[in-house]
């Protein structure tokens, strides 16, 4: 690597550590989510101090050369958790077994969570003595969740050692879940079958609980037999006897009959319900919704095994709990060899099927929403949503759910990572829950569900789909490239375009934990406005797809997109780097390859302004750089407001929260000159307040600011209610004219700015160092004239922004992918 490369490569990972440092987030979690390897070259860089990348230090841990004293193992640690996790290249397992050899010991914070890693690694390669070892070092490794893991070392169906000593010892240890939580104890049946379809326990002594009638509802489609059975004796088995067990099957072949038949007859209380066409899931439990003859009505996978006494935990809770409108208990995952250890999972995790809830609630709502996936939940969280009251978790383990390697689930989920369909459809049900009325909620209420579900969940288009242009973004952000890409969406669907949008994670934004999309463009995929793609779809053709900002580029996900795309173009709307201070965003050599690698395609750059074409002429090839800059649809007249003056003698001023650190200044004291915290000015911020939290490192904001979110309040009524919109990103952050900054000058807002900005809007915003901030906004609440003249020169600069050409850089890019016209929007 030539040695300007490497500096610069340092420089990019040295800014985004220092982000992912400040906001305390974890960077494997953000690259388990997204699925991005190359966000292991961020965690190689912590790890070594900046000396070594990723396949450097893989190599020398394989060959045993890395010294402990060389490296951050902590930092080390979490590399191979990621690596771990992943697992999607050769090697990947090996690298992370022998980093962990290497800084168990050395690792703070986190060395229980790393040794349980290391042990299950040791597990799955089935190297016992190692395994052996780890538990003798560390006991706090094995003393997970009634001590599993050690229990699962003794497993006799994993370790072929079957003598009646060895099955002893286990049984005892796999029961402590049950003893220590006052459950009975389970034993095995003899027989052949695998031990999951031999767990039992002794018969129940004793008198019956008596209480309302329980209807639990189970769903087959090609039922295995022993799993079937297996599940159906595990609710006819259980304490509480006044049940009804309704098996609807989901229009099974005729040759499945006789096991349906089968429960039937194992009792008076089993009922099947024979469907003629096949609906999925969730449209077979409503039918069971509208069969249910119980008071409750809760429900069990075909090939799970309930604790016989979950039923009367259950509605024991909620008999004495009226106020609750419902439940569910733990689920312990395990093999049909009755493992729990599984890399990277916990073993024990709250279980969707066992919702109980009352069957008025459950009809209330119309049940569940006919997707093929996940609409367990979605109910769960409507039914807490609908009643004001947060379903309960029976943290006691109640269930066992059977864990197979080619189960349909499975293919959905991965350790930190869920298939993007998945959260796309947690977040559409997530913001309706959030905005809808109680009413509302109610699925009669609506011709069809108000929310979106991908196709993965239904069922794909019978033929492709064309796109005109597809938007790549961030779309759980509402920052100002979020606003601008909005104003641009609205502007081709008013013109007739097909207009698509896809989600990738951005860098800048890490964060340990998913987030929803923002909710303009989650409204837009909801109703229908724009087309929702998930990367591994194979049904569009897209002209068009427009990265909306390089850095997505940077650290992209595994794999390549399923649909065909014509054109690829990434707008450069900052510079790769900033001379002052010499930090690199991205690095355009690195964006272009992951792009293509991902797209299918090399991207075409249309740089948005004359600075950073002049940049961008040095870093890539000429044929890869479009002749025109970039131009964003505006339409000041949508911001316009009548001023005749300050609002009042009380400044109000605000700015948007922002979604990264490097929109607010280095120092909390810089933030407290510019935004008073005493009272002597009303200051509201726009956005989720998450990151201005996080940089002035408080949990709550202090008492003289406000922050509003998108969905309570609009833009335009935000800007309308400010007398300064007062702005003041870190210099790296921004060399161009920012859109919520053009929004608030159209708004009539007076644009109080760092000095640095000076050459970006001239004369139509103010200019203060920090300390000057309120001596400048003083003088110009206390003249009505003065402010009134500034508002005017804001409004005339917004105003010569508009969309002329913006559909014409899109019909250009469309067809070429390399618009050379140089007329640009003028100033």
């Amino acid at each position: 690597m030539a040695d300007w490369q490497a500096i610069f490569r340092t420089r990019l990972l040295q800014l985004y550590s220092k982000d992912a440092g400040l906001v305390g987030a974890e960077v494997e979690r953000t690259a388990l989510r997204s699925e991005s390897v190359h966000m292991r070259e961020l965690l190689a860089y912590e790890a070594s101090h900046g000396t070594l990348t990723f396949d450097e230090l893989h190599t020398k841990i394989l060959q045993g050369t890395l010294s402990v004293y060389s490296i951050d193992p902590t930092a080390l640690a979490r590399l191979a958790e990621a690596v771990a996790l992943q697992d999607v290249r050769t090697g990947d397992t090996l690298f992370a077994t022998r980093a962990l050899e290497l800084v168990l010991d050395n690792a703070t914070g986190s060395g229980r969570r790393f040794g349980k890693l290391l042990a299950e690694l040791y597990f799955e390669q089935r190297l016992f003595t190692e395994l052996d070892d780890l538990l003798v070092q560390r006991p706090d490794t094995g003393s997970h969740f009634y001590s599993y893991i050690a229990a699962d070392a003794r497993n006799p169906f994993i370790r072929n050692d079957l003598d009646g000593r060895a099955h002893a010892t286990w049984l005892d240890r796999f029961n402590r879940q049950f003893v220590l939580n006052d459950l009975t104890p389970i034993r095995l049946r003899r027989g052949d079958d695998v031990p999951f379809n031999r767990l039992t326990t002794a018969p129940t002594i004793g008198p019956q609980p008596q209480g309302p009638l329980v209807t639990v509802i189970m769903t087959s489609f090609k039922p295995e037999r022993t799993d079937l059975i297996q599940s159906a004796r595990s609710i006819l088995e259980q304490s509480w006897r006044n049940l009804e067990l309704l098996v609807v099957d989901d229009a099974s072949p005729a040759e499945y009959s006789p096991v349906l038949d089968e429960i039937e007859g194992l009792d008076a209380r089993a009922r099947v319900i024979r469907l003629d066409v096949n609906g999925g899931t969730y449209a077979a439990r409503n039918v069971g919704i509208t069969h249910a003859a119980g008071e409750f009505i809760t429900g069990q996978d075909a090939d799970d095994w309930s604790h016989p006494q979950r039923i009367q935990t259950q509605v024991t809770h909620l008999m004495r709990n009226p106020h609750q409108p419902g439940n569910q208990v733990y689920t312990v995952n395990m093999t049909e060899d009755l493992v729990r250890i599984r890399r990277g999972y916990s073993p024990f995790i709250p279980s969707a099927p066992t919702l109980m809830a009352r069957t008025t609630i459950m009809r209330e709502l119309g049940g569940y929403i006919p997707a093929r996936k996940a609409s367990d939940n979605e109910l769960r969280d409507r039914i807490s949503a609908y009643s004001g009251s947060t379903v309960y978790q029976i943290s006691e383990p109640l269930i066992f759910m059977r864990i197979l390697p080619n189960s349909l689930s499975r293919s959905d989920f991965r350790p930190g990572w869920q298939h993007p369909a998945r959260r796309a459809f947690w977040s559409s049900y997530r913001s309706w829950h959030s905005t809808a009325t109680p009413s509302d909620l109610r699925r009669a209420a609506h011709t069809q569900d108000p929310i979106y579900i991908p196709p993965r969940f239904t069922s794909p288009p019978e033929k492709t789909e064309e796109l005109d242009v597809v938007f790549t973004a961030d779309w759980c952000d509402y920052g100002h490239t979020q606003a601008m890409a909005l104003e641009e969406i609205r502007e081709l669907i008013r013109a007739g375009y097909r207009v698509g949008v896809l989600h990738l994670e951005s860098p800048i934004h890490i964060s340990q934990y998913a987030r929803t999309y923002a909710q303009p463009i989650q409204r837009m995929i909801s109703s229908g406005e724009v087309s929702h793609l998930i990367w591994d779809e194979t049904f569009y053709t897209v002209k068009l797809m427009l990265v909306r900002t390089p850095e997505l580029l940077q650290f992209m996900p595994h794999g390549r997109v399923g649909f065909t795309v014509e054109q690829l173009a990434v707008v450069a709307d900052k510079p790769a780097w900033v001379a002052h201070d010499f930090l690199v965003h991205y690095i355009p050599a690195d964006c272009s390859r992951h792009a293509e690698e991902f797209f299918g395609r090399r991207p075409v750059w249309v740089p948005d302004s004359t600075a950073v074409r002049r940049q961008l002429g040095d870093l890539v090839d000429a044929a890869e750089l479009a002749g025109c800059d970039y131009v964003t649809a505006f339409d000041p007249s949508a911001w316009s407001t009548r001023r005749r003056g300050p609002r009042n003698t009380k400044p109000v001023m605000g700015r948007w929260a922002g979604e990264t650190a490097a929109l607010w200044p280095d120092a909390r004291g810089a933030i407290e000159q510019i935004w008073p915290t005493d009272g002597r000015a009303d200051v509201r911020f726009y956005g989720d307040q998450d990151m201005l939290l996080r940089v002035i490192g408080q949990k709550r904001l202090p008492s003289a600011w406000l922050s509003f979110k998108q969905n309570e309040i609009s833009r335009r009524t935000y800007y309308r209610s400010l007398d300064f919109f007062v702005h003041y990103p870190q210099q790296r952050a921004a060399a161009v004219v920012e859109h919520s900054v053009l929004e608030a000058l159209a708004a009539g807002c007076i644009a109080v700015l760092p000095t640095w900005m000076r050459p970006i809007y001239g004369e139509a915003a103010l200019y203060a160092a920090p300390e000057e901030v309120w001596n400048t906004i003083e003088q110009y609440t206390q003249d009505a004239d003065k402010y009134l003249k500034q508002s005017r020169r804001g409004v005339e600069f917004a105003s010569t922004w508009h969309s002329d050409g913006y559909r014409e850089l899109m019909d250009s890019l469309m067809a070429t992918g390399r618009p050379t016209t140089q007329e640009r929007t003028p100033r």
